[in-house]
């Protein structure tokens, strides 16, 4: 009667011991997959791009003194999720092969918010690059509008007459 006794403690003690491995093993693996969520909603947030006209820029014959200027905007629409974007300058025909200090840009860019998180991209006079280029990542506040200005410059057109240039302006999601 008394092995009976120690036996059947003994089972319900490795059933007890069984469930709580089990219960342990079912918790982890819930909070490693809440986890892993948190994550992957950190990484997306709801961005909308808007250019005041395209983001494209082509230009043919360039002078000396040619200037344009592209306004664009990118709005993080997320109600509580920073978001970060690159702005990437796609050179699709460069005026020429070799870089030129004549040829420059600048990029000027304001935020909607003073929150210290967020942050917008600025580049002074710098030469326009012949190959497709990052400008830089930006992090974005929820609910929040990014302001960016673009000028490109030609001082002297010193190659071709028959120039061509086209690039591309594109925000990708960070």
């Amino acid at each position: 009667m008394n092995n009976k006794k120690i036996s059947t403690i003994l089972y319900i003690v490795v059933f007890i011991f069984v469930f709580i491995m089990f219960g342990v093993t079912a918790y982890a693996y819930y909070t490693k997959t809440k986890k892993e969520d948190i994550k992957k909603e950190e990484k997306h947030f709801d961005m909308l791009v808007s250019f005041d006209n395209t983001n494209e820029i082509e230009a043919r014959n360039l002078r000396n003194g040619y200037e344009v200027v592209k306004e664009f905007s990118v709005k993080n629409y997320s109600k509580d999720t920073i978001g970060k974007y690159k702005l990437v300058f796609e050179v699709i025909t460069p005026l020429s092969n070799m870089v030129d200090e004549e040829f420059t840009y600048t990029l000027e860019g304001v935020s909607e918010s003073k929150d210290t998180t967020n942050r917008v991209l600025n580049i002074t006079e710098t030469p326009v690059p012949v190959l497709t280029r990052s400008l830089g990542t930006a992090s974005i506040t929820p609910n929040n509008t990014h302001s960016y200005k673009l000028t490109i410059k030609l001082k002297n057109n010193k190659y071709v007459t028959d120039s061509l240039l086209s690039v591309k302006i594109n925000v990708v999601n960070d």
